[in-house]
């Protein structure tokens, strides 16, 4: 409510009003203005924190990264080798103990492969098979 001409009390307390909104103004600038220094330097510092984590694990992983498929196909191979290798011994050892328990000995030659019967252990004869006499090689256990 207007009452009419401003007084000079009215006056003093608009005018320490006002200074105390300037003041108050220029406090939420400053304050403003440091929170955005603040606010900038630590999301500098935040930034060169990642780049120099990233460079750094780059680096310590750069020579693991390149061996790494080289060492892989190495391992693959010699995997693959031994496995082979292996079974190739397998199959070796279990072809010549069966024939060497049935009294039989494999000679490979470039055209035909040969199977000598050990006379302890084998002896041939005639069998009669699906009404055909066939000949049989008969082994006798020990």
């Amino acid at each position: 409510m207007k009452t009419g001409k401003p007084t000079r009390l009215s006056e003093k307390l608009n005018a320490e009003l006002d200074t105390i909104r300037q003041d108050y103004a220029a406090s939420m600038a400053s304050q403003l203005e440091s929170f955005r220094t603040d606010l900038n330097s630590i999301a500098t510092y935040a930034q060169r924190t990642i780049e120099i984590d990233t460079r750094t694990f780059l680096r310590q992983n750069k020579s693991w990264l390149t061996i790494s498929p080289w060492l892989i196909t190495g391992t693959l191979l010699v995997g693959t080798v031994s496995m082979m290798a292996a079974s190739l011994l397998w199959t070796l050892i279990l072809t010549s103990s069966e024939m060497t328990d049935l009294g039989l000995t494999r000679i490979d030659r470039e055209d035909r492969t040969w199977l000598v019967l050990d006379p302890t252990k084998t002896r041939l004869r005639t069998c009669t098979l699906g009404g055909r006499s066939v000949t049989c090689i008969k082994i006798e256990e020990d």
